[in-house]
């Protein structure tokens, strides 16, 4: 599920790793938070030890990146929740991603006409922070210049490595189909799970809210830019 925040493009000009550039969507600048769960996942070819299948909830914008006149459509991720220590601990070695792992909880509740109720949970001591949603539209493939299509559709990833280096990682996934939400609760605590700055994400109606399917992924070794 991702729901699309537009935000001041000023707001994230110093999290732009180097190497880079902010991207937008008709000339608006959006932060992302997205809830997923991983299934049946392998790093370098050997399941995750008891951690085959688990939820991630980020917080995410875009960008673009150049190698050889190639434009990347790109993203940048604030943070990245996981239930595991373990599965963090790997991605912040192997891509200089900021994970953490939290206890978390997430549920889907398919229904005979094919709708679906998707909740994913943050427990945070004697907060919780949810994203739910009743998902009853039909899946599609979203025209090339609509927002669901730029959302989706950025297949590169750049971390700051430090405030000199970026690390670059491609990440590979058929075109996605969207069901557009109109039914949804987002109950989050942006400061408590993100830091203070986010704290107006609080009170501040996302833009869009949709649902993908998913697919088979594979995300790529990263590399250092040589910038």
């Amino acid at each position: 599920m991702f729901a699309n925040y537009e935000v001041d493009p000023s707001f994230l000009s110093s999290h732009v790793p180097n190497g880079t550039s902010l991207d937008s969507w008709n000339s608006s600048t959006f932060l992302s938070l997205v809830a997923f769960r991983f299934s049946n996942t392998r790093v370098l070819g050997i399941p995750t030890f008891g951690w085959r299948n688990f939820d991630e909830i980020n917080l995410r914008f875009y960008v673009r990146g150049a190698d050889d006149q190639e434009s990347k459509n790109g993203v940048v991720f604030i943070k990245e929740i996981v239930p595991s220590w373990l599965v963090s601990t790997i991605a912040r070695l192997l891509y200089g991603e900021n994970y953490q792992n939290k206890n978390m909880h997430s549920s889907i509740d398919s229904k005979p006409d094919s709708s679906k109720i998707i909740s994913y949970e943050i427990k945070e001591s004697d907060l919780s922070n949810k994203f739910s949603a009743f998902v009853t539209n039909p899946e599609k493939v979203p025209t090339p210049d609509s927002l669901e299509a730029y959302i989706t559709e950025h297949y590169w990833g750049f971390a700051s490595r430090n405030s000199k280096n970026t690390v670059e990682y491609e990440v590979e996934h058929p075109q996605w189909t969207v069901s557009k939400i109109d039914d949804y609760s987002i109950t989050f605590d942006f400061e408590k799970i993100y830091g203070t700055r986010y704290s107006f994400l609080s009170g501040q109606k996302p833009q869009s809210v949709f649902y993908c399917e998913g697919s088979d992924i594979i995300v790529r070794m990263g590399k250092t830019l040589n910038l």
